[in-house]
């Protein structure tokens, strides 16, 4: 495997619970924070299945761990993890994208 990071448990746990908040996103983009994961509540969007889904687009911190999102249909009530520093939602569609904690 490449390179990885050690990181304590706490980091860990601050990175998986989204303990540094989040910002409600509605056809928008965020980017004064690292996100660490993003739940889609509205999607406007129609996949298989007839499954709602919403648009999301973001760019990875680190594109070796992480990939960068572009226009990604994403079921509601799906929640995806990663490291971006910017996230967009699509048009009429809404999530909550959860900020990393600073705390390590």
């Amino acid at each position: 495997m490449g390179n990885s990071a050690t990181i304590s448990e706490q980091h860990a746990l601050n990175r998986l619970t989204g303990a540094g908040g989040y910002d409600y996103v509605t056809n928008a983009t965020v980017n004064s924070h690292r996100y660490v994961a993003i739940t889609v509540l509205v999607g406007t969007e129609i996949i298989a299945d007839n499954t709602a889904s919403g648009t999301v687009t973001a760019v990875s911190t680190d594109t070796d761990i992480w990939d960068s999102l572009s226009t990604v249909e994403v079921p509601e009530g799906t929640t995806i993890y990663g490291s971006w520093s910017s996230v967009t939602i699509g048009a009429n569609d809404a999530a909550i994208v959860y900020r990393e904690s600073s705390t390590t």
